[in-house]
Parts: C-alpha cells; structure tokens; sequence
C-alpha cells in the first residue's frame, strides 16, 4: 500500500471530489459550501460511532470491527481535508499549527 504526504493526499482528494463528483472545491466559488463539508464530516462521525457503540454493547469487538472503524477514521479524514481545501487552506500546516498550539498548552515538547 502507498503513503501519501498530505500535500500530495489534498491534490488528490481534491482532483478526485471536483473530477467524479462535480463539487467545485473552491474558496471564491464554491459548489459545496463549508455548511456541507461540516454535515460530511458529522455524518461519517456518526457512522463511527455507531460502529463504536455496537462494539461497547457487545455486538462485534473492536478486533472484529477494525477494518471498519479504520475505514470510518479515513472518511472523517478525507472530508476534513477537503472542508480545510475549501477554506483555501493547506492540510498539513493546518494540522500542525493546531498541534502546536495545544502541545505549548500542554507543556509538551518534541526533542
């Protein structure tokens, strides 16, 4: 399996949303709104949980519901990517501008 930096994980995504699924992902004329991206990213939020909910109450395990739950996780991500391509924003320095200002909040440094 390929990995994939987030700059080359956000042109991607963005090629592919724009070229499969016609949504323009675009800060001055967007076809998809941030209020879309948003209900995106909630709805896969919610699949998720309902996946993490069957397992609390016994229905699966974890172990047995891996695959799935790692596949929900990379929804979420993939809407969130592109909710931040479409504020005109890189992936990867937002991410690690917000990592930054909650390690100074924690005290947490990387040596």
């Amino acid at each position: 399996m390929n990995t994939l930096t987030f700059d080359q994980f956000q042109g991607m995504n963005r090629s592919r949303c724009e070229e499969a699924f016609g949504h323009l992902v675009a800060w001055d004329e967007p076809s998809w709104p941030i209020q879309n991206w948003a209900l995106a990213i909630a709805g896969e939020s919610g699949e998720l949980c309902n996946r993490v909910k069957k397992c609390l109450r016994g229905d699966f395990t974890v172990a047995e519901q891996r695959t799935e739950i790692l596949r929900e996780l990379a929804d979420i991500m993939t809407y969130c990517d592109l909710a931040i391509s479409s504020l005109d924003a890189n992936t990867g320095e937002t991410i690690m501008e917000k990592f930054a200002v909650v390690s100074e909040r924690v005290g947490w440094v990387n040596d």
